[in-house]
């Protein structure tokens, strides 16, 4: 590991135009008035955000905008539907063939094209990532979701914490909401996790604290030295709810990045159920943030859930993943320790240079016999693997 949508866009104008429209008397047009020609289908709906630049990765960002080229789609859009890519090379060609109709068309300038290009040559799109059975997992980018020690931390925060010092854990993500972590604020915290030589690199809050007060959230993110913050999302929302959620995490990252925070998203399952027309939550929620405020926390348990491979997302999203949570799933579907389930950690591992990946959460949603016991093995797991 490294240290180191489809959704319709939204249209402010459309807004401004009901209104004014509402405000006065509907009257028939006359009859030989010649009806207005309907505004043309979105042909990429909860396509890649145009606000965002051309990008396949953290370290291959052309900096040249994603421009829309017609009908609601962008140049990454044209990219990305080619997907996936048999080779590195089949990508770069993949690239140079869209692009250089956008040249021809006005989309791109020539020089624009060329560091497209370029970003695609320097990323790890189709490039191969075997498992070689010689790397071992970074432990010091390794740590625990808080979620697994719920039941101990409000009672003795100060001997858990410890308990997972002495077995090895350097990071911990709390999880809550701004103001509340197992009955402490992240001040109140930030003492008990320093004395116990824990670092907390992320911090897992509510979308309605990122919404409704991200001077909060920032507050706290800066009291616990935390340079990410974490939501979820709800199973019962539709494409469109996932859309407006994407524009939330977009403000609200833009906001933090000013601080040195950046928002991730975390899944469940739901996100990732297909829809009648193929896309998922998910497909919008990355399609539609913008890479330089907003990153995803991918379960690798729950994507596994609905059948979706943590590997195959980073085939189809290079670079959206810096943070992960680590949980395995039994043979029968249930939770287990990490490295004693079905999920294949060593592929997940050696296609984190793809997926960007800078942390990595274990986590037990269900732990036994206790979360430090459970915590403490699936630490021992990963130190013992070799991918």
């Amino acid at each position: 590991m490294e240290h180191t949508t489809p959704t319709t866009r939204s249209r402010p104008w459309l807004a401004v135009a009901l209104a004014a429209a509402l405000s006065f008397p509907l009257l028939a047009p006359p009859a030989t008035a010649q009806q207005a020609p309907a505004p043309a289908a979105d042909a990429c709906a909860y396509g890649y955000t145009s606000e965002a630049t051309v990008r396949f990765g953290a370290d291959a960002d052309s900096g040249v905008p994603n421009r829309d080229t017609g009908d609601g789609c962008t140049v990454m859009d044209e990219i990305m539907a080619r997907a996936p890519f048999a080779s590195h090379g089949r990508f770069v060609a993949a690239v140079a063939s869209v692009t250089r109709g956008h040249v021809l068309h006005g989309v791109l300038t020539h020089a624009e094209r060329a560091a497209v290009v370029r970003a695609a040559a320097a990323s790890r799109v189709g490039r191969p990532h075997p498992v070689t059975g010689r790397r071992s997992v970074d432990l010091s980018a390794i740590g625990l979701v808080g979620y697994t020690v719920r039941a101990t931390m409000p009672a003795d925060a100060a001997g858990t914490l410890g308990a997972l010092a002495a077995c090895g854990f350097r990071n911990i993500e709390p999880s809550g909401s701004a103001g509340n972590f197992y009955g402490y604020t992240a001040a109140e915290l930030a003492p008990l996790t320093r004395d116990a030589g824990l670092t907390v690199p992320s911090l897992g809050v509510s979308l309605g604290n990122l919404q409704d007060d991200v001077e909060l959230v920032a507050a706290e993110a800066h009291a616990i030295g935390a340079r990410y913050v974490r939501v979820s999302g709800s199973g019962d929302w539709d494409l469109a709810d996932y859309s407006r959620t994407a524009a939330i995490l977009n403000e609200a990252g833009e906001r933090l990045a000013a601080e040195g925070i950046r928002v991730a998203y975390h899944n469940h399952g739901f996100e990732l159920e297909s829809t009648p027309d193929g896309v998922t939550g998910y497909d919008v929620l990355v399609r539609e943030t913008d890479p330089a405020f907003v990153t995803m926390e991918l379960d690798v348990y729950w994507a596994a859930s609905v059948g979706t491979s943590a590997t195959d997302l980073f085939e189809r999203y290079p670079g959206r993943f810096e943070l992960l949570h680590l949980k395995d799933m039994a043979a029968d579907g249930s939770f287990a320790d990490v490295g004693e389930g079905t999920i294949d950690f060593a592929a997940i591992f050696a296609a984190a240079p793809l997926a960007g990946v800078r942390y990595g959460f274990t986590e037990h949603d269900q732990p036994s016999p206790d979360g430090v016991t459970s915590a403490c093995t699936s630490l021992g797991n990963l130190a013992a693997l070799r991918y």
